[in-house]
């Protein structure tokens, strides 16, 4: 039976969730989760949480879906130990440390693949579960047919979201927040630049008349994809909104139960559930509707450019839980002639107390039938409603003080037998981390890395002095790496000596697990020299196709701790790229405590967003992305904000929108800082740059790792970025 997963931003939230028919709830505790800015709960409400919904039958999962530091690791184990101890159905996870240490600390804690992980095919989802994953969150640009083939094909629960607010970037993806306020949407802290207003420029001039809010997605609305869902084979759906009141909860979980019921249910019945429905979520807060992505027909339609905001309605909805679970009684004695009460629930589970107290005949009143129902349904705020309850004599004198300690006692006995009947999911197996012993690499020169999209810019950065190119995955222009690229770029590299590394995509969706592998075929055959992985669902490619190469993690895994470094390494990669959200510090920390070589991203432009919904074709081209006439190689374009600053926009060979920083990305200065921190490799961001700057760079870095050149500390320069170096995230 498909799950309706509901959201909770507090306490109140839960119980009203439960009230309006969830099958199970998922919350944040007051730390370590993805809103950092809702009420969330405290421990002694995840217990009263977690124990309410099992008695209703309802899952409770926990969101722990943020990167950590490692500074916070030791406070996280205790909290995932309280979490098990609470009984929790399950974690949703981001960061493989968590996973790691839950693993460790409560290994009957089921870890869920949050849509922070970016998984967005069957490999990403295969590598979830043979690393212990019992469930796994899609990302939400998925369309219903590449949905229906995971799920088909998955042999772990699929998730998905089905209703509520949506990131315009990839989850896990985005760093324009990050970048522009120091507030981290992988740390629960988004100040939501998305919803702000820009211009749409090509080649310097503004596309449209006026600005609008053209990254800012209308809200999702799934009804009219929920039969098509369900019949696919989606196990649980799942309702966005943790920083949403008791209306908005109560409103569209009862709309969605009435759909999800109604499909096991007659045409008419389903035709009337659909109807009820649409009218509910007509009246709950919304930035206007689109279920674009899920019927693969993404368009200016699907941006709420005018309505950022959305429609806000009055909390006229009681909140809380109002649902009782019925009970049943039965007064009479035991076989020592002690009053005795035995209650029990339409699933079986019994309870009894017995009294010290032998009852005699009324003299007056005696204890009729009416007269026990009275004490006995006195439950108050039990979860239980009395049905109905009968006694084996009704000549009998009962003091009504008697029959209240034994409701008591017999009432606190079955809250006990239902939970303790409770199925708690099991959790997933995996094979054992442990990381191999790194080299010590100590005293060696720093790696000069290179990540080109051309075989022109190939040739420069090797031509300077880089040590290794990065070549392939997802480029700036619009176009796919063939093999004669390949092959003139693998030779370019070997003829100065250097290494060249195949990258791969940050997204790998479905419709395009094809074309990747295909490229990696290619650059294979080419005789790259290793692979980099940017996505999740790169492990499992390259163990399917038995690549022997060596495998470095990229930044894109969000590696943001020494515990996740050490995962990676466990997985087999020989280094990994730092997140380029970590400190210099931090960096520092992982080396030190990972013994990983540790890499990082020392120049370029960063990539502020990777999306799916595409604003040039919105703006520029005809306004949809199907058919679109290619306007996005017409010139280069860019997004103005309020500030003028100005954000570059490319488009790789999947037609997704990469949005860079208005800055570049400038280390040299602090080269002797990278040394002292022990990092083993820094790379310079390269895609979309002609020869000429690419040769610049390299060779400033060149002389600085050769110690030819020495870079003395002067006013700083206001037209480039230090990133997160020096500036940790919220």
């Amino acid at each position: 039976m498909a799950e309706l997963l509901a959201p909770a931003g507090s306490l109140e939230n839960v119980l009203t969730a439960i009230d309006a028919g969830a099958d199970a709830v998922y919350f944040g505790g007051k730390g370590f989760n993805a809103r950092k800015f809702a009420h969330n709960l405290d421990d002694a409400e995840i217990g009263q949480a977690v124990r309410t919904a099992h008695l209703f039958g309802v899952k409770v999962y926990v969101t722990v879906n943020i990167l950590m530091a490692d500074t916070e690791l030791e406070a996280l184990s205790a909290y995932l130990q309280r979490l098990d101890s609470f009984g929790v159905d399950g974690i949703i996870v981001q960061d493989l440390a968590v996973a790691a240490l839950a693993r460790k600390v409560a290994p009957n804690l089921p870890l869920h693949g949050s849509t922070q992980m970016t998984v967005a095919d069957l490999d990403g989802v295969r590598f979830l579960e043979a690393n212990g994953f019992t469930q796994a969150v899609l990302s939400r640009e998925l369309s219903a047919q590449e949905i229906r083939f995971i799920c088909s094909q998955s042999s772990i629960p699929i998730e998905v979201f089905i209703h509520g607010a949506s990131c315009m970037a990839y989850s896990g993806q985005c760093l324009m927040s990050s970048f522009l306020g120091g507030r981290s949407g992988n740390r629960g802290a988004c100040a939501q630049p998305c919803r702000q207003p820009y211009t749409l420029l090509c080649d310097g001039e503004p596309v449209m008349k006026h600005e609008a809010y053209v990254l800012s997605l209308k809200d999702l609305k799934s009804l009219d994809y929920m039969d098509e869902l369900l019949d696919a084979g989606v196990t649980s759906f799942k309702i966005e909104g943790r920083m949403k009141g008791d209306t908005y909860v109560r409103t569209v979980v009862s709309a969605y139960r009435k759909v999800i019921d109604a499909h096991y249910q007659s045409p008419q019945q389903r035709k009337a559930a659909h109807r009820e429905a649409a009218a509910l979520l007509e009246s709950a807060f919304n930035r206007s509707y689109q279920a674009d992505f899920l019927g693969n027909c993404v368009s200016r339609h699907t941006l709420a450019e005018r309505n950022p905001s959305g429609r806000q309605t009055a909390d006229d909805v009681v909140g809380g839980l109002i649902r009782k679970l019925s009970i049943y009684g039965h007064v009479d004695v035991a076989e020592d002639g002690n009053l005795r009460l035995t209650l029990w629930d339409e699933n079986g589970h019994t309870a009894s107390a017995v009294a010290h107290f032998q009852p005699e005949p009324a003299r007056q009143r005696p204890a009729t039938a009416d007269y026990v129902q009275g004490q006995v349904g006195r439950l108050g705020d039990t979860p239980f409603v009395l049905a109905s309850v009968t006694v084996w004599d009704e000549t009998k004198m009962i003091p009504a003080s008697v029959l209240n300690g034994l409701r008591r006692q017999a009432v606190q006995d079955l809250i006990d037998s239902i939970l303790a009947d409770y199925p708690r999911p099991a959790a997933g197996t995996a094979p054992d981390w442990q990381s191999p012993a790194c080299p010590d690499e100590s005293g060696q020169a720093m790696e000069l890395i290179v990540r080109c999209d051309s075989v022109d810019g190939v040739a420069a950065a090797v031509a300077h002095g880089a040590d290794i190119i990065l070549f392939g995955g997802e480029s700036y222009h619009h176009h796919p790496f063939g093999t004669k690229a390949w092959q003139a770029a693998v030779q370019a590299a070997h003829e100065h000596g250097a290494a060249l590394w195949a990258a791969t995509p940050r997204i790998v969706r479905e419709e395009h697990r094809a074309a990747v592998q295909n490229e990696l075929e290619r650059a294979i055959a080419a005789g790259i020299d290793g692979i980099y992985a940017g996505a999740m669902a790169v492990f499992t490619m390259l163990e399917d196709l038995n690549v022997t190469l060596p495998v470095r993690a990229d930044w894109s895994l969000n590696i943001f701790n020494s515990q996740a470094a050490q995962v990676y390494t466990a997985l087999g990669c020989t280094a990994v790229t730092a997140s380029v959200e970590a400190t210099l510090r931090q960096m520092k920390e992982m080396v030190r405590l990972s013994g990983c070589p540790i890499e990082a991203v020392v120049q370029g432009r960063a990539e502020m967003m990777v999306t799916e919904s595409c604003v040039i074709s919105s703006f520029a081209g005809k306004g949809q992305k199907k058919g679109c006439p290619g306007v996005c190689a017409r010139g280069a374009y860019a997004l103005r904000d309020r500030r003028d600053e100005t954000f570059p926009v490319v488009t790789d060979q999947y037609c997704r929108n990469h949005i860079l920083n208005s800055r570049d990305l400038d280390m040299a200065p602090y080269y002797k800082d990278l040394r002292r921190a022990g990092i083993a490799a820094i790379r310079i961001e390269g895609r979309g740059r002609n020869p000429q700057w690419i040769g610049q760079q390299v060779s400033r870095y060149r002389r600085l790792c050769d110690g030819t050149e020495t870079m003395l500390l002067g006013k700083e320069d206001q037209t480039v970025t230090r990133g997160h170096f020096f500036h940790g995230i919220l």
